[in-house]
């Protein structure tokens, strides 16, 4: 029975999240929307409506790098905001991209686009290779084979709900 309760305390861990993401891009999108609003489309020209959009991928391309900078700040706090954090960076960042794409201008948007892979490709790094490499003990030290405490003590939590959980399926 605790098996299925951690599993459902992970879903709700996960879904949460997931719902924290969205929220943070809705805020972030109608907040842009409110201190930024579109041109007219009967009385703008087509120059406006790309400038318009090009500045827009811009704004929710800042937005979007600091939502996901706030996430590796706040990582050690918890999880679960930390995570829905990263979440609604990013999918700020594809709204970001979204508008950029259907802006004209060819070159700022490039530049755009080039700075939302590199701002994406570093936070990845730095959220999931990066702490994976510090916690690795090089082969030939006296450590080798020794977890840290709290790789050890996350290893036992893992393996015993796992232990629980195969008992409840064969139950």
């Amino acid at each position: 029975m605790s098996a299925q309760r951690d599993l459902g305390q992970s879903m709700l861990q996960v879904i949460f999240s997931f719902f924290v993401g969205l929220v943070v891009t809705a805020f972030i999108g109608i907040g842009v929307n409110t201190f930024y609003p579109e041109p007219n489309y009967s009385t703008s020209p087509d120059g406006a409506w790309n400038a318009y959009r090009l500045t827009t991928s811009i704004i929710l391309l800042i937005c979007a790098t600091v939502v996901m900078l706030l996430s590796l700040a706040i990582a050690n706090t918890g999880s679960v905001l930390a995570n829905g954090a990263l979440l609604g960076g990013l999918f700020t960042m594809i709204y970001a991209v979204g508008i950029g794409i259907s802006a004209g201008q060819q070159w700022p948007r490039f530049l755009v686009m080039s700075i939302a892979l590199v701002v994406t490709v570093g936070v990845g790094w730095w959220k999931f290779s990066r702490r994976r490499a510090g916690t690795a003990t090089p082969a030939g030290s006296a450590d080798a084979g020794v977890l840290p405490s709290e790789a050890e003590a996350r290893l036992t939590a893992v393996e015993a709900k796992l232990d629980a959980l195969g008992r409840a399926l064969r139950d």
